[in-house]
């Protein structure tokens, strides 16, 4: 009897120890004074703690809202390549043209819906992780190559425009003998004091405002092409079908249209960092989350968003997830109307731009391949118009140099251990390298036309639909496909 009390203390002891830490029913009254520990508070009770839920809080403002998200993808995906609408109107014909759009914009969301659902299932936040995941470091390694040419070329691009846009607009108002009207100084002066501090900024949630400002310029040039349109129509008499194509001349015609809008949606690069700083309590209708029962209270928010024990990683770790996985299925939820939204707002600007321009004047689109060109250089409507495409491709410089800069540190990272070099140090130099290389590009060449052509139409299908694609005919063993129960770990 005396053994069976001895062994029933010696377990008693031994299980207060276990539980000392933490537990509000077992005391340590029977330890050593030495040894006892006061016990923790009980988890249910930080879930009221004010400092955490103030943290939370925070953590949730700093993070992307639906309508700030569906802004930087519209911003991702549009850019100058509006300007090339009308022809893309007069070589793919009215109706053939509007029916591609919607089968190309039908396709890239397919092509974006699974590329967020595999940055969830894999627990990456950009599109080289995806591959690395998949199909290895090698082949990773490749695609950031791909991706930072890629992305490289259109910053290039972008300031070649905005040289060229900066400089007509100063010729005609300070002299074209100006130092201040030279293309030089516009893309220095613009690409350092503009770009620059825009583009050191790591978050797409500090460029929502940007995003917004982007789409509002674009809004100012729809409503100018428009007018100028208008005002074609009525000189012409209201005849507004005549001489317009509905369907292609011939199928070099139709080829001409098709690589211009097969680009015209892509956002594919930004789309997991979208989502990944996504705010999963965020709505469109502003009142609480849509088909999810209402918005949560603080508390569970938080338990959400800065609770770290029941996690399962995905999103690259900002948005952590309780255990039964609503934070993923809203995010889910949010990205897919995210997407179908900027696809729409792309395909406005793009069908009404181009369009209305076109059936303006049908005959002149056919061998001008840029909507400015169209319209003289004493306009002063189309003028503006000109500013305010410059302040849409500025706006989207740092959008887009986010994938060329997370593609390069990736590559570094091969060589250097992510531990021996401060993230935000790394992180800044890589822009500062990224901005002014694109500058010296703007500077030496002037024409990228055949270049861009190339690229294009080689690296952005690779990107856009044949990678998507074999991720889903050719997938390594063992990675879920996160269909059913399965993608929600």
């Amino acid at each position: 009897t005396m053994q069976r009390v001895e062994n029933g203390l010696r377990s008693r002891q031994n299980s207060t120890e276990e539980y000392a830490m933490g537990s509000p029913v077992k005391d340590s009254a029977v330890l050593p004074p030495a040894q006892r520990v006061p016990p923790m508070p009980v988890l249910t009770s930080m879930k009221d703690d004010p400092d955490r839920l103030a943290g939370a809080a925070a953590q949730e403002q700093s993070m992307l809202s639906a309508w700030g998200a569906t802004f930087v993808c519209s911003n991702a995906c549009i850019g100058a390549g509006v300007l090339a609408f009308p022809n893309v109107f007069a070589n793919g014909g009215l109706i053939t043209t509007f029916v591609l759009m919607f089968l190309i914009a039908s396709l890239e969301y397919l092509s974006l819906d699974l590329l967020v659902k595999e940055s969830q299932i894999l627990g990456v936040k950009t599109y080289q992780q995806i591959v690395q995941k998949l199909y290895g470091s090698g082949l990773s390694v490749f695609f950031s190559c791909i991706i930072f040419s890629y992305m490289f070329g259109a910053l290039s691009a972008y300031l070649i425009i905005i040289g060229d846009v900066l400089t007509d607009v100063a010729s005609r108002h300070i002299g074209e003998d100006s130092v201040y009207a030279s293309y030089s100084f516009a893309v220095i002066v613009w690409g350092g004091a503009l770009l620059l501090p825009l583009s050191l900024k790591r978050n797409f949630s500090d460029l929502a405002f940007v995003s917004f400002i982007s789409i509002s310029s674009l809004g100012y040039l729809l409503v100018a092409v428009c007018i100028r349109s208008l005002q074609g129509m009525a000189d012409k008499g209201w005849h507004v079908l005549e001489g317009v194509n509905y369907f292609p001349r011939d199928f070099s015609s139709l080829m001409n249209a098709v690589p211009v809008i097969g680009f015209a949606f892509v956002c594919h690069l930004q789309i997991c960092e979208i989502a990944r700083e996504l705010n999963p309590y965020s709505s469109f209708c502003g009142g609480g989350c849509c088909g999810s029962g209402g918005r949560p209270s603080a508390r569970e928010r938080s338990d959400s968003v800065a609770g770290a024990n029941e996690t399962t990683g995905l999103l690259g770790g900002a948005v952590v997830i309780n255990a039964d996985g609503k934070s993923i299925r809203r995010v889910r939820q949010t990205m897919s109307g995210v997407m179908v939204g900027a696809l729409c707002v792309c395909g406005v600007f793009y069908g009404t731009i181009g369009s209305v321009a076109y059936l303006s004047s049908p005959q002149k689109w056919v061998k001008i391949s840029d909507l400015l060109q169209g319209y003289g250089v004493t306009d002063s409507l189309m003028e503006v118009g000109r500013v305010a495409l410059v302040m849409n491709i500025s706006c989207s410089f740092p959008i887009n140099l986010g994938p060329a800069r997370s593609a390069l540190v990736d590559i570094f990272h091969r060589f250097v251990p992510k531990e021996r070099v401060n993230d935000g140090v790394l992180s800044a130099v890589t822009t500062i390298l990224i901005v002014s290389g694109a500058i010296t590009v703007a500077l030496s060449v002037r024409s990228l036309g055949v270049v861009f052509k190339i690229i294009g139409g080689t690296v952005g299908a690779l990107l856009i639909f044949l990678l998507p694609g074999l991720m889903i005919t050719s997938r390594p063993r063992g990675v879920p496909r996160g269909r059913g129960k399965r993608s929600k770990l």
